[in-house]
């Protein structure tokens, strides 16, 4: 049987075009990798900002204290640094989400590149609403920036974690 006559009409012809079309497919899913695809929502820092404030997502900025001291956080984030063990940092997670990990999630770093890496692994840990604030503080490819942009910011101090500028979480 020649290799054209395999795509013929009938039955068999159509069978052994699917079966391509499958195999093809698959082979792309796994050469992309199960980590390709961006993980979560992309919001800009102006509407994590007004989305914070209303109660409606819960921003978490994952910086690194030193990050938090530099420039400040956002007036309407929590500060939870995601250089800290896994556990650890779910469970921190866990307790500003009120345990609930369908809740919305926003995570800002400095420019979205720790954020656009962590969006992922947190959705496998089992958040089900992960958002990056891709723009981050300092500004990138995604956008002005946190700071640019003119939105809030408080200081950072020790033992000062939760944000200064939030409705109440019921």
């Amino acid at each position: 049987m020649a290799f054209e006559n395999v795509f013929s009409s009938g039955f068999w012809g159509k069978a052994a075009m699917v079966a391509a079309l499958a195999i093809f497919i698959l082979s792309v899913v796994r050469l992309m990798g199960p980590g390709a695809a961006a993980a979560g929502e992309v919001m800009g820092a102006a509407e994590a900002h007004a989305k914070a404030l209303k109660g409606e997502i819960t921003l978490v900025d994952v910086r690194t204290p030193e990050e938090w001291k530099q420039t400040g956080v956002p007036a309407s984030a929590y500060t939870i640094t995601m250089h800290q063990q896994g556990p650890e940092l779910l469970k921190q997670l866990d307790q500003v989400l009120g345990g609930d990990r369908s809740k919305p999630l926003a995570i800002i770093c400095r420019t979205g590149n720790r954020t656009t890496t962590l969006a992922g692994p947190l959705e496998q840990a089992g958040y089900k609403n992960v958002i990056n604030v891709a723009e981050g503080m300092a500004g990138g490819r995604n956008g002005t920036g946190w700071v640019k942009s003119g939105l809030p910011v408080r200081k950072w101090e020790p033992g000062l974690e939760k944000p200064a500028l939030v409705a109440a979480q019921p």
